[in-house]
This record gives structure tokens, C-alpha cells and sequence, in this order.
């Protein structure tokens, strides 16, 4: 779902100049630690900046509050969408067991590129799914497609063709505990912007999921659907950020 980072690059392509400005002057004082600390966790003291992994319970509230507030205002501009309608009509059966789950979840990094577009199998999620990452927490499956609706024009406004890819690196399935794990390198260059960024991060999403089996065409909705999505990042969530004002390579992809 990073997606999160979507509204940030909104905010670059409405303020260009105010962020080009930044990229080129302020953002290359900001590759020292002491300036990063400074500007991404004055808020949160207590935050170890070497964490390898950022939850949205371990990230600094500052990240989590811009990513938060730049959502509220891209879809106030932007509208409701229709999208989430739309597609609710054409929904395929639920998988029927943990492992199909599973490797439809794997079709959505490897066929659907979803780490970019957000085209997940909606069929596969709870209606009341619960989204979390460590920048943004929401409930519902229509809200996350119309949070990606409304933002992918403009990141496909700023991404050539073949430019950005979701990365599969492993995943698996723990049927005793109910989820499947994914790791994952979201990685693409923002050739649109003057600077020319490179998001490149490496997380884990864990897909919690329901355990009613059964016919998963019936009208009950029976089936294995994911109930709770729930990602992390190996780097802290205000380094994920910074990737977008500072040119390509400037932060790593983890904290490893």
C-alpha cells in the first residue's frame, strides 16, 4: 500500500518550485544525520534513528501527521471517486483457502505492480479491512482505492513507462498464527521532478486474514479474506520521505 507516500508527491508537483528549491539548497544539508534528526524527529525524542524497522506505532509523529494531513486535503481536492464502485461490481469469488490467498496476494506484486498502482484483488480483503503502514491508518477497502485513485494520475505523471517496479522478495505463510508475509522492494525513479528522486524501500506486510472457509461464491461472503494489513519499513518512515526530496541514491532502501 505505500501508496502512502503517494500525497507527499502531491505536494511536490503542486509546489514545485517551494520543493525544488528545497532539493537543490536545504535538502543537501539534510544527508548529515545530526540536520535529519533535527528537522524529521525534533517531535519525538525518544525515537532511536537507527531502528532498522518503522511500524506506525514506532514511527515519528511528525511523518505520520504530514503523510495524514496531505491525504485529508489530495482527496478534498480531488473528490470522491467512482472507482471503488465500479470495481466492488466486478469482484471475483474470495480465495477459498489460506494458500490461494496466498498466491493471489503474490500476482499482486508480481503481475498487478500494486505497490504503485494499488491494484490489489479486492476480492481478497475484508470490506472493513483495515489498512495500516507507518505513516497512515484506515479503515475499509472503497477508502483505499479512493486514496489511490485520486493520487496515481500524478505519480503516473512523473514515472516513465517500466520505471517503477514491486519486487517480490519472499513470501510465506503462517496458517497456525492466520497471515501471509510478504518482504518486498518498492523501487522507482521520479524522472518528472527536476531532481529526479528514486523511492527505493524495502518492507514487510503482514495480511491477517479471516479463518471461515467455505464456498467463497456464496452471497454470506465466506471464504479467506484478509482482515488487517499491516506494513512496515525497514528504514525509519521520515528517511522513506526524504527519498522524495533528495536526488536518487542520497537514502538507502534499509537501515541494514
Amino acid at each position: 500500500k505505500s501508496p502512502a507516500l503517494y500525497p507527499c508527491v502531491f505536494a511536490i508537483v503542486c509546489f514545485p518550485f517551494e520543493a525544488a528549491s528545497f532539493a537543490f539548497s536545504g535538502g543537501s544539508k539534510m544527508c548529515s544525520s545530526s540536520r535529519r534528526t533535527q528537522l524529521f524527529a525534533a517531535n519525538n525524542a525518544s525515537e532511536d534513528v537507527e531502528t532498522s524497522t518503522s511500524t506506525y506505532e514506532t514511527s515519528d509523529a511528525s511523518s505520520r501527521s504530514i503523510v495524514s494531513s496531505l491525504t485529508g486535503v489530495v482527496n478534498l481536492i480531488m473528490g470522491p471517486s467512482n472507482d471503488a464502485s465500479e470495481k466492488e461490481k466486478q469482484l471475483s469469488p474470495a480465495p477459498a483457502s489460506p494458500q490461494e490467498l496466498l498466491e493471489r496476494i503474490r500476482e499482486d506484486y508480481i503481475v498487478n505492480n500494486y505497490l504503485w498502482t494499488g491494484d490489489i484483488d479486492l476480492a481478497a480483503f475484508e470490506e472493513d479491512c483495515q489498512f495500516t503502514d507507518p505513516t497512515l491508518t484506515f479503515t475499509g477497502r472503497d477508502k483505499f482505492v479512493s486514496n489511490v485513485s485520486n493520487l496515481r494520475p500524478i505519480v503516473d505523471s512523473l514515472i516513465e513507462p517500466g520505471g517503477c517496479a514491486s519486487n517480490l522478495l519472499d513470501i510465506s505463510l503462517n496458517e497456525s498464527e492466520g497471515y501471509v508475509q510478504s518482504r518486498w522492494n518498492m523501487v522507482g525513479d521520479l524522472t518528472g521532478l527536476p531532481w529526479k528522486p528514486r523511492i527505493d524501500v524495502i518492507g514487510r506486510t503482514k495480511f491477517w486474514y479471516n479463518k471461515e472457509q467455505g464456498d467463497a461464491s456464496n452471497e454470506s461472503g465466506e471464504g479467506v479474506r484478509v482482515r488487517f494489513y499491516d506494513e512496515e519499513w525497514e528504514l525509519p518512515a521520515w528517511k522513506a520521505l526524504l527519498q522524495l526530496v533528495t536526488k536518487a541514491g542520497t537514502i538507502p532502501s534499509s537501515s541494514e
